[in-house]
């Protein structure tokens, strides 16, 4: 499986929540820092690889303005990204945002059992939060390490569809080999589930179940309903 796993990028990704220090000195107490916040965002590149737009999960597609992070991916290609980001302003009077970091989310499309020509590693891993987003379901995952490299994908147990109902039913389970790291500190990894290869035509409504092993020993399981717009 060593080779399913290897993207154009490192597959562990560790992003700390960014601090903005807000505090005010003498004469600089009018000054009104900027709103920043972390998101799971899907941003689209331009012809030169350069990130030109992002779609958040609130549905709202917002021009880039400014990227100090300067990331480049494929040209004219989408990528599922987390990012520090805020409102910005840019010298025409053009409206948009402003990312100040910029990490490739994990999210590859989860791959069948069989296809783990290695095997399935289910090392443990915590939730620190889990929702859903726009064709996406987002986690934040803790998980305990020293300075090894942690490998991530998602194995599909299960599709089951209800063409009647209008439902399909997926089964999901996190795929996590710690390598044998120590577990001395507790790190974030992000997390970004594709779930639009689900949502052909007829299917209203995604039941989706994902299922990892935790660091107390047992296996939890998060169920969520994915309604493709």
């Amino acid at each position: 499986m060593k080779g399913k796993l290897q993207f154009p990028v490192s597959l562990c990704w560790f992003l700390p929540v960014l601090v903005f220090m807000l505090v005010s000195c003498g004469d600089d107490d009018d000054y009104h820092y900027p709103s920043v916040k972390l998101d799971f965002l899907t941003a689209q590149a331009g012809a030169d690889g350069s990130l030109q737009s992002v779609l958040t999960d609130e549905g709202e597609t917002l021009a880039i303005v400014e990227d100090a992070s300067k990331t480049r991916i494929d040209a004219n290609a989408s990528a599922r990204i987390v990012s520090n980001y805020g409102k910005a302003e840019a010298a025409d009077g053009t409206s948009g945002v402003k990312l100040y970091a910029v990490l490739s989310a994990i999210s590859p499309v989860p791959q069948s059992a069989d296809k783990f020509k290695d095997g399935i590693k289910r090392d443990p891993a915590d939730i620190l939060s889990i929702w859903m987003g726009i064709d996406y379901l987002n986690i934040m995952l803790e998980i305990k390490s020293q300075n090894g490299k942690h490998s991530f994908h998602f194995i599909e147990d299960e599709v089951t569809t209800d063409k009647e109902a209008g439902t399909r039913t997926v089964r999901l389970s996190l795929y996590h080999d710690d390598g044998g790291d120590v577990q001395a500190y507790t790190k974030r990894a992000y997390l970004s589930i594709p779930l639009r290869q689900y949502a052909e035509e007829g299917i209203e409504k995604v039941i989706t179940n994902f299922t990892l092993n935790r660091y107390c020993g047992r296996d939890t399981t998060y169920h969520f309903e994915y309604k493709p717009k």
